[in-house]
């Protein structure tokens, strides 16, 4: 195993009992293109290598153009609803299926996610407005626990980006109404029949929009909302990217520093916040990427000089099937080595992996199998509840060596798993 390996040497091995291997499966990866590979679906899915499966995204409150074409808009109540038209009828039914191949496997639905609370959204304020009332709090849980039942979910994971955060649609009451909120969530949750787990997503860092003194209340925040969850997931990826304003190539998910040595923004520091605000290690689930985040017309790529730290100018090319600037699922920047239209080479100071193309001015920053081992290591070494991808269907998932990134990280929690 290359760099870094040595500073886990200093650190306690032992972990809680049970570490979970988790990962995020998107509920639209069917639609894109695959190239050579067969489109993604759950029955290419290894259910044995996974304890949960989390299926992103469900909304609320707002039927979208793609799942209810003729009544498409916001609904006026905050009722949970599917996001594409097959996720009733063809999705759930075949997850369902997994979990009798894998009786182990849990299955949560992710309601949420990044563009629900775009600014020009208009779901943005609906968390916001649902967490206000008593009311709107019990129908959105009442709607959690038939839609569960009904679609056999074992739990129901909230995924609000982010609370108090005014430009996508939160305000400074947020944050105590969030707690209020999940405090019910759980007191239902645990009362129905079945009952249900309850996770949420945090950021690696608090929410820039945010006011200088929530900023500092984050952590604090986090561990009130942790203490009626099963699991807090810890999305520690997206450091940086070419959303960025400062215009130099950066890490996706630095672990032990940043390529900068005063930057706060690593894998290490974003633990060590969440602990110290008082979030038990055995709720978090650290968060791991199987993408990278690339960027174009990048300035002085030379074989000599090539890390992070150069001027770019503009996100990387769409992926052939991720087809999202600035964006590459792992298979498609291992198709891109192996056809030499990327060079890749490891970054110890950051402990990921970059990859670089001289003459078409590409840069990837990333995670490969053997780096991915390190973050579970940490994530093992910090006693943490355990790994969570984003995601299943941007990992390798064909061949004979499938998920490589999601098996290396099961194997470096080993010998507990």
């Amino acid at each position: 195993m290359f760099f870094f390996s040595a500073l886990f040497l200093l650190m306690p091995l032992s972990v809680s009992a049970e570490p979970i291997v988790a990962a995020y499966y998107e509920n639209y990866a069917h639609y894109r293109p695959s190239g050579q590979r067969p489109m993604f679906s759950a029955a290419l899915v290894d259910p044995k290598i996974l304890d949960e499966l989390h299926i992103a995204f469900a909304y609320f409150g707002y039927a979208t153009p793609s799942a209810n074409p003729e009544k498409a808009g916001l609904t006026g109540n905050f009722k949970i609803q599917p996001t594409e038209p097959d996720d009733i009828g063809v999705l759930y039914p075949s997850l369902s299926k997994l979990k009798q191949q894998a009786p182990q496997l849990k299955l949560y639905l992710t309601i949420g996610g990044w563009s629900f609370n775009n600014p020009d959204a208009p779901t943005k304020s609906l968390f916001s407005e649902m967490v206000s009332r008593p009311e709107s709090r019990r129908e959105f849980i009442a709607s959690c626990i038939d839609y569960a039942h009904r679609f056999d979910f074992n739990g129901i994971d909230i995924d609000w980006e982010y609370p108090g955060d005014p430009a996508r649609g939160g305000s400074s009451l947020d944050f105590e109404n969030f707690i209020q909120f999940l405090k019910e969530c759980r007191d239902s949750f645990a009362s129905s029949s079945p009952t249900l787990s309850l996770s949420c997503a945090f950021p690696a860092h608090p929410p820039f929009g945010l006011k200088e003194s929530e900023q500092k209340q984050f952590y604090r925040f986090a561990a009130e909302c942790s203490k009626y969850l099963d699991h807090l997931t810890v999305m520690a990826y997206d450091y940086h990217g070419p959303f960025e304003n400062s215009k130099l190539t950066g890490v996706n998910a630095p672990l032990n520093r940043d390529t900068d040595p005063l930057s706060p923004f690593f894998i290490r520091a974003t633990l060590d916040n969440y602990l110290q605000g008082g979030v038990q290690s055995e709720k978090i689930l650290l968060g791991i990427p199987t993408f990278g985040r690339s960027f174009g017309d990048v300035s002085d790529l030379t074989p000599e000089s090539a890390g992070p730290g150069k001027p770019f100018e503009k996100p990387g090319l769409p992926g052939p099937a991720t087809r999202q600037p600035g964006l590459l699922a792992y298979f498609e920047i291992s198709d891109m080595i192996l056809e030499k239209s990327l060079i890749s080479r490891p970054d110890a100071l950051t402990s990921t992996v970059y990859g670089f193309n001289p003459q078409t001015k590409l840069w990837v920053s990333f995670d490969s199998p053997a780096s991915t081992a390190l973050k579970a290591e940490l994530a093992r070494a910090y006693r943490l509840k355990g790994i969570i991808f984003w995601s299943i269907n941007m990992d390798e998932y064909t061949g004979k060596e499938s998920y490589p990134n999601i098996r290396s990280g099961r194997a470096a929690l080993a010998p507990l798993l």
